[in-house]
């Protein structure tokens, strides 16, 4: 006989109660790392009865145990998470012969190379490098003193950080959250409905995407507790004495580089204009040239007169034939 709307809906009150009671120990657990997972689902039970009850008392049941077995291991005080990362100043003559005879024994002690840098030595400055390796963390006191077999050793500086509640909160907070995300593969399969098999596919995907954050965070924590961070720069010659030239000798030494330095900049501008200036001086040969041939002779230049014979400028000017003589007085 098919089943009335009211049995239907007695049968999903079940459901969607243990539902609501898992949704809210997963939103406890991811808001508290899992240490108040017990008090959330107790509240459920004070709250709800019989279905509820059954369905909480499991997950915080498994949230409890796994925090009170990492807080009673034995020998758990000991076991401190360590993250240790340091750093070098390594003084070698040849700084990529050295760079190269590091990595090889980062490799022997069981680490690797993460990132390695070399510069060439030119005229103005001399060459460096510089390494940044993963050592194993029991090694990264062997490895410290290691350096002196290749340099001068500088400076040292190693750096402790304790992360151990940091990941005892991250082992809580997941064993919580696998909890929910099992219990949430345990209600879909006994989904009633097609409504309550896609609510709790929607929440099974959100806690799994938060599993799965958390699980690469732990991972990631481990590493750098496993893994040590060493960061090695090497360099020809001590940078306190690079870096102390002065006085006399220093400001000469300045001097001759700026100098240097401007005649540098003079030659390569006059050897970017030499080409221009070349073709310049052709164009105005080239002017001059044509000038010349576009010009007058000196016999047709209409600014000369014709020739004014013998005579002058001071010359006196010959009588017009219209005038007469002037009249000779009679004594003379």
């Amino acid at each position: 006989m098919p089943a009335t709307p009211r049995q239907a809906r007695t049968r999903r009150a079940p459901l969607r109660t243990a539902l609501a009671a898992t949704l809210l120990l997963a939103v406890t657990a991811c808001s508290s790392g899992g240490a108040d997972s017990g008090g959330a689902s107790s509240g459920v039970e004070a709250d709800s009865a019989g279905t509820v009850a059954d369905v909480g008392a499991p997950e915080q049941e498994a949230g409890g145990a796994a925090v009170a077995e990492s807080a009673e291991e034995p020998g758990a005080a000991a076991a401190r998470e360590i993250v240790t990362t340091g750093s070098a100043t390594l003084v070698a003559d040849d700084p990529a012969a050295a760079a190269t005879r590091l990595a090889r024994l980062v490799e022997e002690a069981g680490g690797r190379v993460e990132r390695r840098s070399e510069t060439a030595a030119t005229d103005d400055s001399a060459g460096s490098a510089s390494i940044t390796a993963r050592l194993p963390s029991d090694r990264m006191t062997g490895a410290v003193e290691a350096l002196g077999s290749l340099g001068t050793v500088e400076n040292v500086d190693v750096d402790s950080t304790d992360v151990t509640g940091e990941g005892q909160d991250l082992d809580a907070r997941v064993a919580a959250l696998t909890t929910s995300t099992d219990r949430l593969r345990e209600l879909m399969s006994s989904a009633g409905s097609t409504e309550d098999l896609l609510q709790v596919e929607q929440e099974l995907s959100e806690r799994q995407a938060d599993l799965d954050a958390l699980t690469a965070q732990r991972q990631r924590l481990s590493d750098q507790v496993a893994m040590s961070t060493l960061d090695v720069e090497i360099v020809p010659e001590p940078v306190a004495a690079a870096q102390s030239r002065g006085g006399f000798l220093g400001g000469l030494a300045s001097g001759w580089s700026a100098l240097v330095t401007t005649v540098q900049t003079v030659v390569l501008v006059l050897g970017v204009l030499l080409p221009w200036l070349a073709l310049g001086g052709l164009g105005y040969l080239g002017y001059r040239w044509l000038r010349g041939r576009a010009r007058p002779g000196a016999g047709d230049d209409p600014s000369d007169g014709p020739d004014d014979g013998a005579g002058g400028p001071d010359a006196p000017r010959p009588a017009a034939p219209d005038e007469a003589p002037e009249p000779v007085p009679a004594g003379r």
